[in-house]
C-alpha cells in the first residue's frame, strides 16, 4: 500500500470516527431528552460511518496494522450497549445511572484502541519515504544493527550495498524534476520486485539506495545485485512526450563482519561504489576488489 493511500485511509478513519462520535452524542440526546419511546432511537439500525469505513479498508493492507480487528469488536460493543439502553427506554423502563456508565466503559475501551491505531499508522509512515514508498534512514539503524548481532551469534554472513542511480542529475536536467521523481519510483520498483523476500531495501537519500542482504557474502550478493542492475537498465521509461528516458545505476558492495561496524560496511560500499562510477557506471563492484 502506497503512503498516499495509507495517508487518505488514515483521513478516512479520522472522518469515520468523528462520525462515530456525533452519532453517539446524538443517540445520548435522543434517550436523555425523550418524551416517549416512539423518540428513541433504534441504536441497532441507525447508520454508523465508522462500521462502513471498517468494512471497506478489511481487505487492504491498512487492516495489517496492530489494533484493527480490535476496533471493529469494541465498534460492536458500543452499539450493542446503546441498543440495550434503547430498548430499555423504548420500554418505558427507567435508564439507570449504572447503565450508562456500563456504556461509557465501552465508549472509553473503543477511544482508547482508536487512538492507540492512529499512533501506530502514524509511527509507520514516520519511516516510510513518501515518494517510493521505501523504508527510510530513520528505520534504518536499529534494523541493520539488530542484524549485524543476529549474523555475528548465528555465524551467518551479512552484506550491505548501495545502489546509485547514473547521471541523475543530467536527467532531472534534462527532463525535468517530476519525471526524476518517476525515475525514482520505477528504480524502487525495481528494487522491491527483484530483491529476495528476507531482504530489505532504503531509501538512503536523493538518489542512492541502501539494501541489506542477510545470509548473503559479498560474492553472493553480488550476483543479486548484477539481477537488479539489469532489470533497472531494461526499463523502458518515457518522458511526457515520448522521449526515452535512459535508466542505470551503480552498485557497491560490503561484508559485514566482527571487525566491521555497520558505519564501516557502508563507508566500504560506498567507496566501491565510488570506484565503479570511475569505470563507467552501470556496474556492480565488491569492496576491496575493484
Amino acid at each position: 500500500m502506497k503512503p498516499e493511500e495509507v495517508f487518505a485511509s488514515l483521513t478516512a478513519f479520522q472522518q469515520a470516527l468523528a462520525g462515530h462520535f456525533d452519532w453517539l452524542h446524538r443517540w445520548y440526546q435522543a434517550v436523555l431528552n425523550r418524551e416517549d419511546g416512539a423518540n428513541i432511537p433504534d441504536a441497532a439500525t441507525t447508520a454508523c460511518p465508522f462500521d462502513q469505513w471498517h468494512k471497506q479498508v478489511a481487505t487492504t493492507p491498512f487492516a495489517e496494522y496492530q489494533g484493527f480487528a480490535q476496533l471493529a469488536v469494541e465498534h460492536d460493543q458500543v452499539h450493542d450497549k446503546a441498543q440495550q439502553l434503547s430498548g430499555r427506554a423504548q420500554a418505558g423502563l427507567t435508564v439507570t445511572t449504572s447503565d450508562y456508565e456500563t456504556l461509557m466503559t465501552s465508549v472509553l475501551a473503543f477511544g482508547a484502541t482508536a487512538q492507540s491505531f492512529e499512533r501506530e499508522v502514524w509511527k509507520a509512515l514516520a519511516t516510510v519515504d513518501p515518494l517510493t514508498g521505501l523504508a527510510n534512514r530513520q528505520a534504518m539503524r536499529s534494523h541493520l544493527m539488530g542484524e549485524r548481532d543476529r549474523s555475528l551469534r548465528q555465524k551467518l554472513p551479512l552484506s550491505l550495498a548501495l545502489a546509485d542511480i547514473d547521471h541523475f542529475k543530467k536527467i532531472n536536467d534534462s527532463f525535468g524534476h517530476s519525471q526524476g521523481d518517476k525515475v525514482l519510483r520505477a528504480v524502487a520498483a525495481v528494487l522491491k520486485v527483484t530483491v529476495r523476500p528476507y531482504d530489505v531495501v532504503y531509501r538512503y537519500g536523493g538518489e542512492e539506495f541502501l539494501l541489506c542482504l542477510p545470509g548473503t557474502n559479498a560474492e553472493n550478493g553480488a550476483l543479486v545485485l548484477e539481477r537488479i542492475r539489469a532489470a533497472i537498465e531494461a526499463l523502458e521509461l518515457t518522458d511526457d512526450r515520448g522521449a526515452a528516458i535512459a535508466v542505470t545505476a551503480t552498485f557497491g558492495i560490503a561484508e559485514i563482519n566482527a571487525d566491521l561496524s555497520v558505519d564501516d560496511a557502508i563507508e566500504m560500499a560506498d567507496r566501491a561504489l565510488y570506484d565503479g562510477k570511475l569505470q563507467g557506471r552501470n556496474r556492480v563492484i565488491l569492496a576491496g576488489r575493484a
